[in-house]
């Protein structure tokens, strides 16, 4: 866990586009001592007057500006977690972080040119602060952020009250209101994380733990269970592969069609449970929308006693585009996951949670840990998670799961492929009545995986050479 809460810091400097404090995150943690899931996702101000709020054009809130922004659950989910688990001071849990953004770190390939492609998305503060010298950080070059530190410093040495409560407070509700948001102190004194039953899908004799809603976790766990009753979860060769490809493609078409009607926080209204979800399933139909996709960074971590699959997230690059000045951050834009339409569950309201779209999932084999992953990218997430487990369950080494050819489905009965995805399932996916469309114009691409898996006491991992992430093996003995 100090690694984990360790690393997710560090990224919160070296890729602002993606994730930071402010921001949210999701913890899925198994350990001999049983399973604990944690949402550290934050809730819209309890001024909020949907009234107010304009539609993007596509039923949700505006991803830009105050309105998107909800209370940051990072800084609070981290400390929860610590204190549950951690080992190591909390204040040298962050010391790698604090380090990084005092001395500099090298900023990756991606991350440079997710960063440059963000630019209109910020306010003039994070012109400021991000683009300094009138242009992004090039691929290796030091990003240092001498205002994100001092905050990190405080919040080692005072814990998440620097962050909750105090000028840090006033500055970020200040900032909001100023961008047209709601949030007051108050609401950000009031934050709790919240620990949940992880929600549950049974693969035979596999089991899939993810976050449940109002985390986009029931997409993936309706989606794996639906190809496992088909019997063709983990098929890969031959027909009957090209089949499970086609077949992974319409559980997800479902899956999303049931988590665009009734995904929602279930401290402010009845959500269906997932055997609910699973009638809903069967009866769903395809074709539909899908929801909107922004970011991620996940941070995956095995260890003999614990394993840990930590996401967190500003959602778009850059977030909001609201920036906190003196704290060298951008505030996050999770309130665009709200619905404008006031009858839907997921309808912005105050002090509630919106649809999440961040998915750590970890599957247990015989009931102890065997595979941690995740996949960046929003609505690829569990369509890359469920394309990953499919390849490491029908036999494929974890590297070569992770660097497969994937599809992406893209709504409206419209699926696209990368280029390495093998012919049969292309073809399989196109005679399930899908229309294939070329991959140029799609936003997100195909996400970005790291996975750790763990066999017969032997750890794998790998990293996804589509992004800037990195797995490394190390030995403590």
């Amino acid at each position: 866990m100090d690694a984990a809460i360790a690393a997710d810091a560090v990224m919160g400097v070296i890729e602002p586009t993606g994730t930071g404090i402010g921001g949210d995150m999701m913890a899925v943690v198994v350990e001999r001592g049983g399973i604990s899931a944690l949402d550290g996702s934050g809730r819209s101000g309890r001024r909020t007057d949907p009234q107010s709020v304009p539609d993007n054009g596509h039923g949700f809130v505006p991803s830009v500006g105050g309105a998107a922004v909800t209370v940051p659950g990072t800084v609070a989910g981290w400390w929860d977690l610590h204190q549950r688990f951690g080992r190591l001071g909390w204040s040298e849990v962050l010391e790698p972080a604090i380090h990084a953004a005092v001395a500099g770190a090298e900023v990756g390939a991606t991350a440079s040119r997710l960063w440059a492609g963000a630019r209109s998305r910020l306010d003039a503060a994070g012109q400021a602060l991000y683009f300094g010298e009138g242009r992004a950080p090039a691929a290796s070059e030091r990003w240092d952020n001498p205002a994100l530190a001092a905050i990190l410093e405080r919040i080692a040495s005072d814990g998440p009250d620097a962050f909750y409560r105090g000028p840090l407070a006033r500055g970020i509700a200040d900032t909001t209101a100023a961008a047209g948001g709601s949030l007051d102190i108050d609401d950000l004194a009031a934050h709790r994380s919240e620990w949940v039953e992880p929600l549950r899908a049974s693969l035979g004799g596999h089991e899939l733990l993810t976050v449940p809603p109002p985390c986009q976790g029931a997409v993936v766990a309706l989606a794996a269970q639906s190809v496992h009753e088909l019997g063709l979860l983990g098929v890969t060769g031959g027909s009957a592969g090209a089949d499970a490809a086609a077949a992974m493609v319409e559980a997800l078409d479902r899956a999303f069609e049931v988590a665009l009607e009734c995904l929602a926080d279930p401290t402010a209204g009845t959500v269906p449970d997932y055997d609910e979800m699973r009638t809903r399933l069967h009866h769903a139909p395809r074709r539909g929308p899908m929801p909107l996709g922004p970011g991620t960074v996940f941070t995956v971590v095995f260890a003999a006693e614990q394993a840990v699959v930590l996401t967190s997230s500003v959602c778009d690059r850059f977030g909001s585009g609201v920036t906190v000045p003196e704290g060298g951050f951008v505030l996050q834009s999770r309130g665009r996951g709200f619905s404008t339409d006031p009858r839907h569950p997921n309808a912005l309201a105050p002090h509630k949670r919106p649809y999440h779209t961040i998915v750590p999932t970890l599957v247990l084999e015989g009931g102890r840990p065997m595979l941690g992953m995740g996949v960046v990218g929003g609505i690829m997430q569990p369509q890359g998670q469920l394309q990953i487990l499919h390849r490491v369950l029908g036999g494929a080494d974890l590297t070569s799961s992770v660097k497969a050819g994937r599809f992406r489905l893209i709504g409206y009965g419209q699926v696209t492929t990368e280029a390495t995805l093998e012919p049969a399932w292309r073809a399989a996916i196109g005679r399930a009545d899908y229309e294939l469309v070329d991959s140029a114009d799609v936003i997100g691409g195909f996400g970005g995986a790291q996975a750790v898996l763990n066999t017969e006491d032997t750890l794998t991992a790998a990293a996804d050479p589509r992004r800037d992430g990195t797995s490394t093996v190390i030995s403590l003995s």
